[in-house]
């Protein structure tokens, strides 16, 4: 009888206790916190299967991420955050305009190449070679760079590299790297990659110039989670919470990329993700974290 009782008051303690977490996508990898000077470098990519980039497709995919731009830096000035995006993206110094790299996606599409096999994660290291090669390609076609900021040899040969020659030449450590494949017309996926990782460096693959989708990816690369549901929601409990953000988030960007960009905002959840709030406000995301977590303050 002791040892039920003993065993009742140890549950009721435990069950009272806060558990301290953190959000792994939070202040993490190469874009840590969205603030302060940021870049974001746009890499062209044409391949056999999608539809080649012409001068005009170029131009209007640049002025869709401009719009993108100044929506979030209108974003973070109303919440009093300093923020300076700068666009960049690969030329050919001979010619004065942007290159279409080439690159074959293993199994044609990107969404082919993504779910071609039952482990996702097959797909995504497949996508992660189809990234390394074209920033080999992307890193030499950047001056080269005498600062002493970067204390190993570039190699030249990957995401890595490349990002290490942008923060370089940029002096920024916010480098957020988006390759662009010209599938406006098709129905097609765009993704972002190793958001939560402490190993693998995050990037963007976008298929279309819709300005929203393009601020939705970017600011997965800082940390935002996806608030409606996805290919990648496998369970039923994971696509309540998603429905429950969007009823309570029905203008939030991470919720809805088919509205007009300027209808829509920033949920407290997605601003404490990205940096712009240091803790999460109360009840902002019951419908994903448990009354007994306690997030980090950052």
């Amino acid at each position: 009888m002791k040892r039920i009782i003993y065993f009742i008051i140890l549950s009721n303690f435990l069950m009272g206790c806060k558990i301290h977490t953190r959000v792994g996508s939070v202040k993490n990898n190469v874009c840590k916190t969205l603030q302060k000077k940021t870049v974001i470098y746009a890499v062209f990519v044409d391949s056999d299967e999608t539809h080649p980039w012409t001068d005009y497709d170029i131009n209007s995919t640049l002025d869709s991420i401009q719009t993108a731009i100044k929506w979030m830096e209108n974003q973070a000035r109303a919440n009093g955050v300093p923020l300076q995006i700068d666009l960049y993206n690969g030329l050919n110094v001979k010619k004065g305009k942007v290159i279409p790299f080439k690159q074959e996606l293993k199994f044609k599409t990107l969404s082919g190449t993504l779910f071609h096999y039952m482990d996702i994660r097959k797909g995504i290291k497949l996508l992660d070679k189809w990234s390394d090669k074209i920033s080999k390609d992307v890193t030499q076609s950047i001056p080269g760079d005498t600062s002493k900021m970067i204390l190993t040899a570039n190699k030249s040969n990957n995401r890595e590299r490349l990002i290490a020659k942008l923060r370089n030449k940029y002096k920024t450590d916010n480098i957020a790297l988006l390759f662009f494949i010209n599938n406006y017309f098709e129905n097609e996926i765009s993704v972002a990659l190793h958001t939560s990782s402490d190993d693998k460096t995050e990037y963007a693959i976008v298929s279309e110039k819709n300005p929203a989708v393009i601020t939705h990816e970017f600011l997965h690369l800082f940390g935002a989670w996806d608030l409606y549901m996805s290919p990648f929601d496998k369970n039923i409990f994971a696509k309540n919470r998603k429905r429950k953000a969007m009823k309570k988030y029905p203008d939030e960007i991470m919720a809805f990329t088919h509205k007009r960009i300027d209808s829509l905002n920033l949920s407290p959840l997605t601003k404490y993700l990205i940096g712009w709030h240091n803790k999460l406000e109360k009840g902002a995301g019951n419908m994903f974290f448990r009354r007994r977590w306690k997030l980090l303050e950052y």
